[in-house]
């Protein structure tokens, strides 16, 4: 594994490395493979490659048992309906073209995102995006991967996407929308507009979490991780980022570039040159634990680790 340099996360984050107790955890004898169409660098030039812009479209990019995240292009004057998530927030990063965003509730209630912008998405409140410029539009998207889509209800289903294989749409009442103030965060960041200001926490929840990394010029340490509840997902939004990935060639990544690392592979994530970069992490997890390298003994104690075990 490369180590042309690594990343300090945060204060919060990553300067607490070696204060933690050690211990035993389960790491495959492997690395973890990459699955479900999922890759170390999705290339934003190769996600665009194929596409029409007549035509609206989505491109999968990150499908593990913590998040699913996917690019979206919207043609002029498309829309995606109205909808909620049920008990988990979402959040999206828009990087071309000019997205109305409506969120019932908050104020206002409607505003035009364009590159750069961040935003998130209460539990149970109503959302719908709609390209309102005459360039095709393009976000990323991130959900929880339990989450579970539902739609305000019309006076009948037609006009509803086909429901998930072995279920049908039941009309029902639901819980109160989560409020905007639960996680003393606001529901838009224009990051380009500020990347200093930018910079920290996004969101913050309990099984979604999303923070803006910057910096320059990174120091070299010996603090690879690896996870063991989900992968971790980084955007590029300015500048380069690098990172060592157990079992691969050291990978340099541009804005709009996204790299993926699954559970159980150790990593190194960087600030590439002297230029300030930022990195957007997500995760399932906002407590989630880094599993850092420490100097093997030359016999385990035990020949098996079963999980949860």
């Amino acid at each position: 594994m490369a180590a042309l340099g690594t990343l300090v996360l945060s204060t919060a984050v990553m300067t607490q490395a070696h204060a933690q107790a050690k211990a035993w955890s389960p790491k495959p004898t492997q690395p973890a493979p990459y699955v479900n169409g999922m890759k170390p660098l999705t290339k934003l030039s190769d996600v665009l490659a194929d596409k029409d812009p007549s035509v609206s479209w989505r491109h999968k990019v990150v499908d593990d048992q913590s998040v699913k995240a996917a690019w979206v292009g919207l043609k002029p004057g498309d829309a995606m309906r109205q909808k909620l998530v049920q008990d988990h927030r979402s959040a999206f990063i828009v990087w071309e073209g000019a997205i109305e965003v409506n969120i019932p509730g908050q104020t206002p209630a409607t505003f035009t995102a364009t590159k750069g912008m961040m935003v998130q998405v209460p539990l149970r409140r109503p959302y719908s995006l709609t390209n309102v410029g005459s360039t095709p539009s393009l976000h990323f998207e991130v959900h929880n991967a339990l989450r579970v889509i539902i739609y305000p209800q019309p006076t009948s289903t037609a006009g509803l996407p086909p429901s998930p294989e072995g279920y049908v749409w039941f009309p029902h009442r639901y819980e109160q929308p989560d409020s905007f103030t639960s996680q003393g965060t606001p529901v838009s960041r224009n990051f380009l507009a500020d990347p200093a200001g930018s910079a920290g926490t996004f969101v913050n929840d309990d099984r979604l979490f999303m923070t803006a990394i910057r910096g320059a010029n990174s120091p070299v340490t010996p603090d690879a991780y690896f996870k063991v509840s989900g992968g971790d997902a980084w955007f590029v939004m300015e500048g380069q980022m690098a990172f060592s990935v157990e079992g691969l060639d050291s990978i340099v990544a541009n804005p709009g570039d996204i790299v993926y690392i699954p559970e159980g592979r150790f990593h190194q994530p960087w600030h590439y040159g002297a230029a300030y970069s930022t990195g957007i992490l997500i995760n399932g997890y906002r407590a989630g634990s880094r599993h850092w390298s420490e100097t093997q003994p030359p016999v385990p104690p035990i020949n098996q680790v079963r999980r949860g075990g």
